[in-house]
C-alpha cells in the first residue's frame, strides 16, 4: 500500500520534450511537497519512444533538486497505488507532473544517458530507457526529481511511467 504508480492516464497521453536543453522546463517532475509527512524513494521510471521521431539524438537528464524546482503549472499525473485492487491503505503525497515550469538552478545529476532517435526496433536501436535509482535517492519533503528530455528540431515524445515508495518520516528516525 506504499508503492506508488504514474503513467500515461488515458493510454494515449504521450508527453513531448524540448528542442533544447533549458532547465526550467522539465518533461517530468516527481516532487515530494513542503508539506509531506513522507520520504519518496523512487524505484524506476520508463520512457519509450513513440510519435514523431525526435529531430537528432535525444539527451534524458535526471537531476535532485532541493528546494523543490516546482514552480507552477503542468499537468498533475494521476496517480494509482502499485496493488491497484487494494482497498483502503494510505493515499499519495509525492506528486508526479508533467510540462510544469520549473524554478532555474541545478540540482544533483543522478542519470544522463544520450538516445538514438527511433520509434521503431526494427532497426536495432533501443527505443527504450529504463532509469533505476542509484542507492540513496531520497526525496524529502520539498525536493524534487526532475526529468529533462530534449532533441533537436523535434522534441522527443514518449510513452511513460514513473514507480516509487513512501515511507512516513517517523519510520526514519
Amino acid at each position: 500500500g506504499r508503492i506508488f504508480v504514474a503513467a500515461d492516464g488515458d493510454q494515449n497521453d504521450r508527453v513531448t520534450g524540448q528542442t533544447s536543453f533549458a532547465n526550467t522546463t522539465p518533461s517530468f517532475m516527481l516532487r515530494n511537497p513542503a508539506n509531506s509527512n513522507v520520504i519518496c524513494i523512487p524505484f524506476y521510471y520508463q520512457l519509450a519512444q513513440t510519435g514523431s521521431v525526435a529531430g537528432g539524438d535525444i539527451g534524458v537528464e535526471t537531476e535532485i533538486v532541493y528546494p523543490s524546482a516546482y514552480a507552477s503549472g503542468g499537468t498533475s499525473e494521476r496517480v494509482r497505488k502499485a496493488r491497484i485492487g487494494m482497498v483502503g491503505g494510505p493515499a499519495n503525497q509525492c506528486l508526479l507532473s508533467t510540462g510544469a515550469t520549473a524554478t532555474a538552478g541545478y540540482g544533483i545529476s543522478v542519470g544522463h544517458v544520450t538516445l538514438a532517435a527511433d520509434v521503431s526496433g526494427a532497426e536495432g536501436i533501443i527505443n527504450i530507457y529504463e532509469w533505476q535509482a542509484p542507492t540513496g535517492v531520497f526525496l524529502d519533503p520539498n525536493t524534487s526529481l526532475n526529468v529533462f528530455t530534449y532533441a533537436a528540431t523535434t522534441g522527443p515524445t514518449f510513452g511513460w511511467h514513473f514507480v516509487w515508495a513512501e515511507v512516513p518520516l517517523e519510520m526514519l528516525v
